[in-house]
């Protein structure tokens, strides 16, 4: 019969605890996602206020010179928005937020080609 330590079971307990914790903050980090722009980044970030504004979106901080903005909407609460060339003719779009940020996504692509 398998006999084990009490101590080495609390330290097999205690890493699968902080296993599952690593995961679960991961989880819920992986929220941001990228789109890429054909624009310069002061285009592509207005162009991102107003496809937020027609998603029902309340811009509260828009900073053109650091290229970002925060807005809040009523299914995602607040999102991050952050404007970055990605080379010479393309800008990479930063969104990220809580849970509801990823939901948004495909309705603030469509909107953003609109």
């Amino acid at each position: 019969m398998l006999s084990f330590e009490p101590m080495s079971v609390a330290l097999l307990v205690v890493a699968v605890v902080l296993l599952g914790v690593a995961v679960a903050v991961w989880r819920r980090r992986r929220g941001a996602a990228a789109v890429l722009v054909s624009a310069e980044p002061d285009v592509a970030l207005l162009s991102s206020a107003a496809a937020l504004r027609r998603l029902g979106a309340r811009i509260t901080r828009y900073d053109g010179e650091v290229g970002m903005l925060e807005a809040t909407l009523p299914e995602a609460g607040v999102v991050r928005l952050r404007a970055a060339a990605a080379d010479a003719e393309t800008t990479r779009i930063q969104l990220e937020g809580g849970p509801g940020a990823r939901r948004v996504l495909r309705r603030f692509r469509a909107a953003l080609s609109a």
